[in-house]
């Protein structure tokens, strides 16, 4: 009866460590379900990053102004993006560019439940950038401004 009952004890306790196993598992590759890249074009050169996520940000108020040169244009399309560690080489493109750079941010649910998305920027100058370091976290943050933003083939215009 004893040995019956601790067989019982150890088939729940076996059974919940199983369980509780799987979930922990579940929520930690949930996490990483979206693959978010960004591109950026610079001359024959082309580099890549791996971040963590992005914000479109358009004012059709500040668009309509009438401006013809990315130099007088009006700051109402912004990307800011949120990379998973800072990206030496997209820093290097990034910092000395003035006239602007095209690139793009795919989105794909490695689950494959969701399409893919793509985000298209030209003429993109990078206005801000924050880098974050701490003993269990390490970040960056860059802001661009835009000429032109696509997002899935809509194009928001001035």
């Amino acid at each position: 009866m004893k040995k019956m009952i601790n067989l019982k004890l150890l088939f729940f306790a076996l059974a919940f460590l199983y369980l509780s196993t799987g979930t922990v598992l579940a929520q930690q590759e949930e996490g990483k379900r979206m693959k978010i890249e960004l591109t950026v074009k610079a001359g024959n050169e082309q580099v890549t990053s791996a971040i963590r996520s992005f914000t479109v940000a358009y004012n059709r108020a500040l668009n309509e102004t009438g401006k013809d040169s990315i130099a007088e244009a009006p700051k109402g399309h912004y990307l800011s993006i949120d990379l998973e560690k800072q990206n030496i080489p997209l820093l290097r493109v990034l910092i000395p560019n003035r006239k602007g750079l095209d690139g793009q941010i795919t989105v794909v649910d490695t689950y494959g439940k969701l399409p893919p998305r793509k985000i298209e920027f030209k003429l993109a100058v990078m206005e801000t950038m924050n880098d974050q370091v701490t003993g269990d976290y390490g970040g960056a943050f860059m802001t661009l401004h835009c000429a032109t933003l696509i997002i899935d083939g809509v194009k928001l215009e001035y």
